[in-house]
């Protein structure tokens, strides 16, 4: 069984992983738009010339559009960062620390488990 240190490298990882490979060109932070001819919402990674697009086709998903820009290979790579920093800092807790880092890391570990398809 893996520990809890474990399941948030293991998080962090896949979450790097992924975040790197939707990446293209260095650019990794996403944004909403909409397509010049049917104006249907889109996710762009650059509105002058996208390379990463995704369209919806349908107006009432432009919140879900939204979504997925704000969770664009930025926001993946420093939730990768964070979640590697918690995993170090449960693997260095001692007797004086271990309540404070236990409570700061419960989070971590659930948001590790939903990336991992751990969760219960």
């Amino acid at each position: 069984m893996p520990t809890r240190a474990d399941e948030l490298r293991q998080a962090a990882s896949l979450l790097r992983d992924k975040a790197t490979a939707a990446t293209h060109e260095g650019r990794t932070r996403w944004t909403t738009g909409h397509t010049l001819g049917s104006r249907s919402p889109v996710v762009l990674d650059d509105p002058e010339q996208p390379s990463v697009l995704i369209e919806t086709y349908a107006a009432r998903l432009e919140r879900v559009n939204s979504y997925l820009a704000l969770l664009g290979p930025a926001t993946g790579l420093a939730l990768a960062k964070w979640l590697d920093r918690t995993a170090e800092a449960v693997d260095q807790a001692n007797e004086e620390t271990l309540y404070i880092v236990a409570n700061l890391a419960v989070e971590a570990i659930e948001l590790a488990r939903e990336i991992n398809g751990t969760a219960r």
